[in-house]
């Protein structure tokens, strides 16, 4: 029986599953974030390592059993050179294959091979699915080129509308105290402004740049009672409308896959941007997911020939879906 290694590399966590052509699941693991672009080849190729061993190790299965094996990737098609090595050292002798994370998220909504999906996470990005293949995409060039109405976006903004409230070059927000507490600054407002500023400066600049992710929720938090957290969101919702509608759906009923981090978990900011693209013509399905997992098992069985129906995608969905369980 050929032996599956599937592995999701995201953003925030990568997730590896050792599976069979049929789908089922017999290892899962969970490791830190996976975005070259983000934490670097190395650092990638030593977390992909860690959770293939660990999927391996559930599984009852050794690297050498390894007959295929796929790596749905976050970030840059460029410069992933070197990414198949902790995998290598482990002892996985089958080719690593890379496919696209975003292609990934897409395939796990659906078993369709039209169709489109936008994922919000720390990063952001669109894609339009035609015959298996990314046919065209939008934004997702990283946290200095785009990513807009991510959490590194969401987040970015966040924290210079604190900077300005405490420089008083802009309106004050809630955002300000609950920055200042969850970022660890000590003294509150009565230490005054410089000591504050001082103490938040040295403390963002010590956090790897999409690391300030973190701090988005504090958005979403105060969206509904402070004016600038309101707007926030709202231009978040706004970007990423106008990230998919910058593309052009494949048929009017295509189905939309929308997931990531931000846009699976909260549901307001989802609401506001399926209207956002109801009002711009999108008519197709609007379906969220909660990572690219299942879509990247997807893919690796129809690298290896694997015909992926309807009936074999619900059955990988609920043997990933009892695995997880376990874990």
């Amino acid at each position: 029986m050929t032996l599956f290694l599937t592995i999701d590399a995201g953003g925030t966590s990568t997730r590896a599953l050792v599976h069979d052509s049929d789908g089922a699941c017999t290892g899962y693991a969970v490791a830190g974030g996976g975005n070259p672009t983000a934490s670097g080849v190395e650092s990638v190729a030593n977390v992909m390592r860690s959770a293939a061993d660990d999927a391996l190790q559930q599984a009852g299965a050794q690297p050498g059993d390894v007959d295929c094996a796929l790596a749905a990737m976050a970030g840059s098609a460029v410069g992933l050179t070197g990414v198949e090595r902790g995998l290598q050292q482990l002892g996985v002798s089958a080719p690593l294959r890379i496919g696209s994370d975003l292609e990934a998220m897409f395939f796990t909504g659906t078993p369709q091979l039209d169709g489109a999906a936008l994922v919000s996470g720390t990063g952001a990005a669109a894609i339009v699915v035609q015959d298996g293949v990314t046919k065209a995409r939008s934004d997702g060039r990283g946290w200095l080129l785009g990513d807009v109405g991510s959490g590194y976006w969401i987040a970015h903004r966040v924290v210079r509308a604190v900077t300005a409230d405490l420089d008083a070059r802009g309106p004050r927000t809630a955002l300000t105290d609950a920055l200042l507490h969850a970022a660890g600054v000590t003294g509150g407002r009565s230490a005054g402004k410089d000591v504050l500023l001082d103490q938040l400066v040295s403390i963002l600049y010590a956090i790897p740049t999409p690391g300030i992710a973190r701090f988005a929720p504090l958005a979403f938090e105060f969206a509904d009672s402070d004016l600038v957290a309101g707007e926030i969101i709202a231009g978040a919702a706004e970007g990423l409308a106008e990230t998919v509608l910058a593309l052009h759906a494949p048929s009017d009923d295509a189905p939309l896959i929308v997931g990531g981090s931000i846009l699976f978990h909260q549901d307001g900011l989802r609401a506001d941007v399926a209207q956002l693209l109801r009002d711009g013509g999108w008519t197709g399905d609007i379906l969220p997911v909660p990572d690219g997992t299942l879509g990247a098992v997807v893919m690796n069985l129809r690298v290896a020939g694997v015909e992926v129906d309807a009936a074999l995608h619900g059955q990988a969905r609920k043997s990933l879906s009892v695995i997880r369980s376990r874990n």
